[in-house]
């Protein structure tokens, strides 16, 4: 018997050994409760997979640029089926990386100013943090730091908010609303909200530069008033970075929430991985996204001579996204017409309702324009 024993467990140690992916860590796939996604041309093609809700109708654009729409989703089994659409043409960047190592003149600007923030605090990693969650500070919370020195090194000035908006459920959005909307009122270029994924280890797993580091994932809120902006953002920010640092961006999701992105016109959120991919590899990616984010948001004259090393500029601005303080500009707008519009209704109101108002303002107007043109004569 005990030899029936020992060679069961044997089996099945070398069955765990040989059908485990060595790339991953003993961690991974333990828990596998990402969705993935097929395509409808082909339903054993996987096209991506994610961690979060997958609805009816969300989109998706892949690395090669192809867009997707969910056509159908299965909660019990965790799969989804994604229609293809078109291929999408991003934005034209026009710079390319350099052969050489030639240096580069530009220099920082100044004033250059982003925000970041966790809405999701409790993400963490496998490796080294132990657990992928815990109730506090999770180890995403060391990739936002370290987003947060990178854009320093390239004289970025950073607001980095730390709150916590626990637990990490359909309400954490509501309550991150209030840190980015105090983030946005220091006076921000752009706002970022800091997440990690939770999939397979391979999906995430990617080379820059010769070094293996974390991909990330770019997600758009489709029910955002901004979405048109965002997703212009987001498509320039993929157009840099597939050009100078390909392998960077994964892909780009668009779901039907809004992401807080209602806030701002350059707002988006970063997924950094998944809990099974090593949290030094997120790390690393925040050097390159860093670089990407401050040339496309202060253009080639704007951008760090650290950013732009290696980068050949065929013109000046480079057609990237370039407009100062432009988070705020499209709801200063909105709030200052509300205002406006709300004084003018409340006045009609009064106008309407109140003879004695109407009187006053008649009296006001005739005697204003009588000391203007004058009184007539009496005849």
């Amino acid at each position: 018997m005990k030899k029936i024993i020992a060679f069961i467990l044997l089996f099945a140690a070398t069955f765990s050994f040989f059908g485990m992916d060595t790339n991953q860590t003993a961690f991974a796939d333990t828990n596998k409760t990402f969705f993935t996604v097929y395509s409808d041309e082909s339903k054993t093609k996987i096209l991506f997979t994610k961690g979060d809700d997958i609805n009816e109708g969300d989109k998706y654009l892949s690395h090669e640029n192809d867009l997707y729409e969910i056509s159908s989703v299965d909660e019990k089994s965790k799969t989804a089926i994604a229609k293809f659409i078109k291929k999408e043409e991003l934005p034209k960047v026009n710079v390319k990386k350099k052969s050489t190592e030639d240096e580069n003149t530009a220099s920082a600007a100044s004033k250059k100013k982003v925000g970041i923030y966790h809405t999701h605090n409790d993400e963490s990693y496998y490796t080294p943090d132990g657990v992928d969650s815990v109730y506090g500070k999770g180890g995403i919370h060391d990739v936002g730091k370290a987003l947060v020195k990178n854009f320093n090194k390239l004289g970025v000035e950073t607001i980095y908010r730390e709150d916590l908006h626990l637990p990490h459920n359909s309400g954490a959005y509501t309550r991150s609303q209030v840190t980015a909307s105090a983030i946005l009122n220091d006076g921000v270029d752009a706002i970022f909200d800091i997440h990690r994924d939770s999939t397979s280890r391979k999906y995430y797993l990617t080379k820059v530069d010769g070094k293996e580091m974390s991909a990330v994932r770019m997600v758009i809120g489709a029910a955002s008033k901004n979405y048109e902006e965002n997703k212009n953002f987001a498509y320039t920010i993929k157009a840099y970075a597939d050009e100078v640092y390909p392998g960077l961006i994964k892909d780009i999701y668009i779901g039907k929430g809004n992401y807080n992105q209602q806030l701002s016109t350059r707002a988006m959120l970063f997924e950094f991985g998944c809990e099974n991919i090593e949290k030094d590899y997120a790390i690393r990616a925040s050097e390159y996204l860093a670089k990407t984010l401050d040339v496309v948001l202060y253009g080639t004259e704007g951008a760090s001579s650290k950013s732009l090393e290696g980068v050949e500029v065929n013109n000046t601005e480079a057609g990237l996204v370039s407009n100062r303080n432009a988070a705020n500009s499209n709801n200063t707008l909105w709030i200052v017409l509300g205002v406006v519009g709300g004084v003018v209704l409340i006045l009609a109101a009064i106008l309407i309702f109140c003879k004695k108002a109407r009187y006053a303002v008649g009296r006001f107007f005739s005697e204003m324009f009588a000391g203007i043109f004058g009184k007539k004569k009496a005849r």
